[in-house]
């Protein structure tokens, strides 16, 4: 009569099992749907990020370009931060059910991996960002120069005439290497730029002869101090004396040559004409 009584109790607790499993199967699958959409997500995130900035003289490297690059950038990154808030959620939610899954374990894996993937991405895209921005920032600075070096240039070699004035040279001299510390550093980073860029070559010899001009200008000025006028007058004689010898130099090396050239030619001649003569024998 137990037994009975106990035959309808375990038919139903296996009846419940059943539907439990069920449930159960249920819920992997819908995980893994939803796991499907988040990894379809970032695979487009990841197609999406993958964009050339090549830069050449068809496509020359702008305001308007670097807004566009900046901006798309933003919209990839919100989209990663958005992407990422969303999964971490989830995956978080479902973690008594993945933990048990070896399939939805392994899907996890992969999302995560594919996540790294377009994190890595973005992030060399905003550096290749950011060289191209520096480069124009140096481009822009180095060649609008000159307007503020003649300036400075003329300044110092006004306040290099009196003693009196010394101080007001040491702040041209202050303020000049300041410019040029800035030149510099910009120059510097450009040129990793242009390695990184082959298409900003061109652009990048014409910044370097700019440079070396702002150059050669900044030592002038570094070197300029009081002498007095009759040191001046001797410097400038000196000066004039140092270029009429060089002058002299080339004069002397230009008539070598000439004298050379003229021996060459006249030998070359003689022997021309030792070969149009021939003696015949006679009886």
């Amino acid at each position: 009569m137990v037994f009975l009584t106990l035959m309808p109790l375990a038919v139903g607790a296996q009846e419940q099992a059943a539907p439990a499993e069920e449930d159960l199967e249920s819920t992997y699958m819908d995980i893994q749907e939803r796991m499907l959409l988040f990894e379809e997500e970032l695979n487009q995130l990841y197609a999406l990020s993958r964009f050339q900035m090549n830069i050449d003289l068809e496509m020359p490297l702008n305001a308007s370009l670097l807004d566009a690059i900046s901006n798309r950038l933003n919209s990839l990154s919100n989209a990663l931060n958005s992407f990422s808030v969303r999964w971490n959620t989830y995956s978080q939610a479902q973690q008594v059910y993945v933990a048990d899954n070896d399939s939805l374990l392994n899907k996890v894996a992969q999302i995560q991996q594919m996540q790294q993937i377009v994190t890595d991405t973005l992030t060399v895209r905003q550096q290749q960002y950011e060289q191209l921005a520096t480069f124009s920032k140096a481009e822009q600075f180095i060649w609008g120069q000159d307007k503020k070096y003649r300036k400075l240039y003329q300044d110092a070699t006004k306040y290099s005439l009196s003693p009196k004035l010394a101080s007001q040279l040491e702040k041209v001299k202050a303020e000049e290497a300041n410019i040029f510390a800035e030149a510099q550093t910009l120059f510097t980073q450009a040129k990793e730029a242009a390695e990184a860029f082959p298409g900003l070559q061109v652009r990048m010899k014409g910044m370097e002869k700019k440079f070396i001009e702002l150059q050669s200008v900044s030592t002038k000025i570094q070197e300029m101090v009081y002498k007095p006028f009759i040191q001046r007058i001797k410097d400038y004689l000196i000066g004039l004396a140092a270029v009429a010898i060089l002058l002299m130099f080339v004069n002397l090396f230009s008539q070598k040559l000439k004298q050379l050239k003229a021996a060459r030619d006249q030998a070359k001649k003689l022997k021309e004409t030792m070969q149009g003569q021939h003696d015949y024998p006679t009886i």
